[in-house]
């Protein structure tokens, strides 16, 4: 096996190396992306049916919501501001383009000191496109006072740019800014909460035309853990070829050196006579053959 420390048996043995270190790596990084996903989902089975809790739940002004309080429900009471409405785009709901419906959520005074003054955007929903598929025709919500639960989730970050009046990514800040939510809002005298917003859960009095409710967020894993373990078997079968490989190699060098030293190369492997019950279904199968 000294052929193993030639350049080009070192080479190949650190191309299996590397192709292993390579394919270790993108397993872990499927077993982080299988890590988070747990985390999310303990998330969201311990908040998503929690008791709604009140206007205190909303981060303060300058905070974000704290992940481990991502979906929590909250009930509130106010006014919607449709004149602030945001459409969502490129967000396909089970296979259908379509839009979600921001529309900024005036809250009562009533709600305690942390709701007065404040406005959060809800995503009432998803609505599909039409024949037009630039702006679809958006259902207005409740006029008057209105009882809202939403599950609270954390904004987005910045993705592209969009025509006014529409948003790639939920980015609070930046929504906040735009004429189309700060005109709305003016008048009220109030500020977009900029740490969290709501995905709409139930809403009194309902109306009869309305976009379609989100589902519940999955709870599952993926095929994380399944392409992790098949990463790993990856790098061992790099191994793996490479011993096949070198003792094919070796036992050619052996027939050659056997040949040059004039050792006759081993008798074939006896052939085993065949017994009574070989002999009976030989006979079977040839009167079958003669019979069709």
């Amino acid at each position: 096996m000294r052929f193993l420390l030639t350049r080009r048996w070192l080479g190949g043995l650190a191309l299996a190396v590397a192709f292993a270190v390579v394919c270790v790596g993108l397993g872990l990084w499927q077993w982080d992306r299988r890590t988070a996903r747990h985390a999310a989902n303990v998330v969201i089975t311990t908040n998503y049916d929690r008791p709604a809790a009140g206007a205190d739940a909303l981060p303060a002004d300058g905070d974000v919501l704290p992940g481990d309080e991502e979906w929590r429900p909250v009930a509130l009471s106010g006014r919607y501001a449709p004149e602030g409405t945001v459409l969502l785009r490129q967000r396909p709901l089970d296979g259908t383009n379509g839009v979600h419906v921001l529309v900024p959520l005036v809250l009562d005074a009533a709600d305690g000191t942390p709701g007065a003054g404040r406005a959060l955007l809800v995503d009432r929903g998803f609505v599909p496109f039409g024949d037009d598929a630039a702006r679809p025709e958006v259902p207005a919500p409740p006029a008057g006072e209105v009882d809202v639960v939403a599950h609270l989730r954390p904004p987005e970050p910045a993705y592209g740019d969009a025509p006014e009046g529409q948003t790639r990514s939920i980015d609070l800040p930046a929504l906040a800014g735009t004429p189309t939510v700060d005109d709305a809002l003016a008048p009220t005298g109030t500020a977009l909460v900029e740490g969290a917003y709501g995905v709409l859960a139930q809403e009194e009095p309902s109306v009869p035309e309305a976009p379609r409710l989100l589902p519940a967020p999955p709870v599952d894993e993926g095929p994380h853990l399944s392409y992790a373990f098949q990463w790993w078997v990856f790098a061992a079968g790099g191994f793996v070829g490479y011993g096949v490989v070198a003792r094919r190699h070796a036992a050619d060098l052996r027939a050659d050196a056997d040949e040059a030293a004039g050792v006759p190369p081993p008798p074939p492997p006896r052939r085993r006579r065949p017994t009574a019950e070989d002999e009976e279904d030989a006979l079977v199968d040839a009167a079958e053959r003669r019979r069709s």
